[in-house]
């Protein structure tokens, strides 16, 4: 059986919801950071970093780890939320954006705002702004757009929400400064897998 070791953040979700999109059967592990759980034997013998989310499955020595691969694995291995031919390179680059520059600027603004012993003022402002240039071209995109590939839902999608919803919780005014966006997640929110998958992983917020 194979088994989504995750977590209540971004990441985790982005892999229950793409695991749920596409009909892919799994256990769920959660993994308390706050015990030290991704230290243990049982998670670096699967990811020696000692980072989440993992699949797993012993029974075929499947082990893909982070939330870009189990999502692009999970459409691989299924079929769904591929993208429409004549659109994997815009796939691609949506994909780089949210997860290149949008991603990894959140989780530095948690870093400083929520667990840095000390706010850190210039590193704040640098990553809102970062953040805030980053939802406009978003924004832009999507209010020509239904979905990040046209009319296409797909893994590009799953890889967005959950910054959407989770992430954006931080920032002051949250999503409303951004109607496209706003309107784009109340659509990919009305999913019963996108549902399923939140719940999967849970949420800090």
């Amino acid at each position: 059986m194979r088994t989504l070791y995750t977590v209540p953040t971004a990441n985790g979700q982005r892999a229950s919801v793409a695991l749920e999109e596409c009909g892919i059967d799994y256990a769920v592990r959660q993994i308390d950071f706050a015990k030290g759980e991704h230290r243990s034997d049982e998670v670096l013998a699967l990811n020696p970093i000692g980072r989440l989310p993992i699949l797993s499955d012993p029974d075929s020595d499947l082990v893909v780890y982070g939330s870009l691969a189990i999502t692009r694995w999970a459409a691989m291995a299924s079929g769904e939320l591929l993208p429409p031919p004549g659109k994997e390179a815009d796939a691609e680059l949506w994909a780089g954006i949210i997860m290149t520059d949008l991603s990894p600027a959140f989780a530095s603004q948690f870093h400083l705002s929520v667990l840095a012993p000390e706010p850190h003022a210039w590193g704040l402002d640098y990553y809102a702004e970062v953040i805030q240039r980053v939802l406009g071209v978003i924004d832009g995109h999507l209010a020509d757009n239904e979905y990040f590939l046209g009319d296409a839902y797909s893994f590009v999608d799953v890889l967005m929400y959950p910054s959407a919803t989770s992430s954006t919780g931080r920032l002051e005014g949250g999503l409303e400064p951004y109607p496209a966006l706003c309107r784009w997640r109340d659509r990919v929110a009305a999913r019963p897998a996108v549902v399923r998958g939140m719940e999967a992983s849970g949420s800090l917020y």
